[in-house]
């Protein structure tokens, strides 16, 4: 081969390597590894060990390229993975990452509020000894992030921005909306903060307090929710003050008077702001058959035989249903 050939085939060579090379980078950033969920779960989890390696703008684009697949495997079941992924999100860099990525979004899924919800809350309310006040913060500005669209029809109850914020990462911790609801009204009956905004004392609560805890419980689950949130919110009873039991040491008479606010505020709800009669009708045939069949024999927060007459249109559907044989509890 004469020397000009020799030297054109060598650069020929050469540019097809650089080509080639080029075109298979290019095919690696094409592929979202959301794409391949069975075979990038292990690199995902490498890429997540390895996060020190990459530069900010790498970290920052890894997460965004596999932003699903982080969230879908947030609480993976394999223990020794879920450990390692978890703490991840105890990295100040990773997580900051992470939330940079969320402002950038314009919409979130259900799924996607939950689980960052649940992070966060779990990682909140974990013991004091094993957290970190940087973390805390990072943790409550990616739950208000994720929050943002619910947060807006909080704004007409003027809540300190700090309530607001856990109320709803509250509401959105867990898909099991027994446990939300469970969460959220032990926010509201031990909350100062809302004790001082509603003047809730030990004597009794005001209308003004009901009508505002009504309002606020609704906005948190809309009518067409209260078919599962009922059974929930009834079977969470507070227990008795007993000052010889430490653990209700916690139950003030401000937590008690919050709770009958709770009650009545439910009540309210369920005689003026369901208005579809029907709907409310089986709203309560379901809550009535539920703790029927079932046969719970679990104490409830009241009684719907005894509620007062005051209540007219929910009294009418609860006696209409008991001449139909449903005694609802």
């Amino acid at each position: 081969m004469k020397e000009s050939e020799y030297t054109m085939f060598e650069n020929y060579w050469k540019e097809k390597i650089e080509y080639d090379t080029n075109k298979s980078n290019n095919m690696v950033e094409m592929i979202s590894p959301s794409d391949l969920p069975l075979f990038n779960n292990s690199i995902l989890f490498k890429n997540i060990e390895d996060r020190n390696s990459m530069t900010d703008v790498e970290l920052r684009l890894f997460i965004e390229n596999s932003f699903l697949s982080i969230i879908n495997n947030i609480f993976n079941h394999n223990q020794n993975t879920y450990v390692k992924y978890v703490k991840a999100f105890e990295d100040p860099r990773f997580l900051n990452a992470f939330i940079d990525v969320l402002q950038n979004m314009k919409y979130f899924e259900t799924d996607v509020i939950i689980k960052c919800n649940l992070l966060a809350y779990h990682y909140i309310t974990s013991d004091e000894r094993l957290k970190n006040k940087e973390i805390t913060k990072l943790m409550i500005k990616m739950s208000s992030i994720v929050n943002h669209n619910n947060s807006i029809k909080l704004k007409k109850f003027n809540l300190p921005e700090n309530l607001e914020n856990i109320l709803l990462l509250a509401r959105y911790s867990d898909f099991n909306i027994s446990i939300s609801i469970k969460r959220v009204n032990l926010l509201m009956i031990t909350s100062p903060i809302l004790y001082d905004m509603l003047d809730i004392n030990e004597y009794e609560a005001s209308d003004y307090s009901v009508n505002f805890l009504a309002n606020l419980l609704f906005e948190l689950y809309p009518s067409d929710q209260w078919i599962y949130v009922l059974p929930y919110f009834m079977v969470d009873v507070l227990p008795d003050y007993d000052e010889n039991n430490p653990q209700t040491m916690w139950i003030t008479p401000e937590v008690e008077s919050m709770n009958s606010a709770l009650n009545l505020a439910v009540l309210k709800i369920l005689d003026e702001k369901i208005d579809d009669s029907m709907m409310l009708e089986r709203l309560l045939y379901s809550y009535a058959e539920g703790y029927n069949i079932l046969n719970y024999r679990m104490p409830t927060r009241f009684s719907f035989q005894s509620i007062s007459f005051e209540y007219e249109r929910l009294s009418k559907v609860i006696y209409n249903l008991k001449d139909q044989g449903i005694y609802v509890p």
